[in-house]
């Protein structure tokens, strides 16, 4: 199947990805996953690991690196191509399950894995290579593949959703805290102004800016100070191709549907809200859109 922006699936540039995979096949590349230019080992690798789980889809994350040829005169020439492959499953194609990539140490090809499951102590933790495992042989690579490339659950995404409900329920703080700041926030001068008058004669506001802010009090005051202090239960929902799972915060477990009718009332109505906002929109006792199939939802 041609690769097309609406099923591509990668964080580099789709024109840049098509002016890579353009500029390979112009030169006459030979080593192809899709419309993906590789090297021929990770063509392997993928291919022994798909063979083993048939539903991985490869995700194009990272830049080019040169393959050297010999061109017709035989001097050397460079093809860019796509040596780091990340691995996601048709259900979370947001979202990576880990990489496979090769690289060489000099003799031979080294087959790598990476992932955020494994721990690797001959690394410490904020290098790159603590997540990462890698052998010469392929075929224990491929076995660390299949033990850390799996299919992501529930909890998976929703802990890579986390920064996003936090972020949401900051920023309607922010904005109630903001606008009662900018109201209330009123020159000495003219304070001293109207408390003078209040102390002369029944209160009654004698400036402008205090009117305001006396107004904004009366129409939005008990709506900003519950925004101030907005704290939603938070109900996290995956949707998938044949199901939808969902899970608040302090549940210890998802609940998986494979029918909206089984999705309880509250969730349901305003998921069909979110579904028609864009990603990242926050509303408030409604929730937040993080992508296309993953959503929190405030009840």
């Amino acid at each position: 199947m041609q690769t097309t922006i609406e099923n591509y699936v990668g964080k580099i540039p789709f024109d840049r990805f098509q002016t890579v995979s353009q500029a390979a096949r112009d030169e006459g590349h030979k080593y192809w996953i899709g419309d993906i230019p590789v090297h021929f080992e990770l063509l392997k690798f993928f291919k022994a690991f798909k063979a083993k789980r048939y539903n991985i889809v490869p995700c194009v994350d990272k830049g080019t690196h040169p393959l050297w040829v010999k061109d017709g005169f035989g001097a050397n020439k460079p093809i860019n191509i796509f040596h780091v492959l990340g691995i996601t499953f048709p259900d979370a194609v947001d979202f990576r399950s880990g990489k496979i990539f090769v690289t060489n140490d000099g003799s031979s090809v080294v087959y790598c894995v990476e992932s955020d499951k494994i721990e690797n102590e001959k690394f410490s933790v904020s290098s790159d290579g603590y997540h990462t495992r890698q052998s010469k042989d392929m075929a224990k690579a491929l076995k660390l593949a299949l033990k850390f490339l799996t299919p992501l659950d529930h909890d998976d995404i929703e802990a890579c959703c986390d920064a996003k409900l936090s972020s949401a329920i900051y920023t309607l703080n922010q904005e109630a805290k903001n606008k009662m700041y900018n109201k209330l926030s009123i020159e000495r001068s003219v304070i001293a102004q109207e408390v003078a008058h209040m102390i002369a004669c029944g209160y009654v506001p004698a400036t402008t800016e205090f009117q305001k802010a006396l107004d904004l009090l009366a129409a939005e005051g008990a709506e900003l100070r519950r925004m101030q202090g907005y704290k939603p239960r938070a109900c996290f929902v995956w949707i998938k191709s044949n199901s939808l799972s969902y899970k608040f915060k302090d549940d210890k477990e998802a609940i998986v549907c494979t029918s909206m009718d089984d999705v309880p009332e509250l969730i349901r109505n305003k998921l069909a809200v979110l579904q028609i906002a864009n990603n990242s929109d926050v509303i408030a006792d409604v929730g937040i859109r993080v992508s296309d199939i993953t959503y929190w939802v405030f009840a």
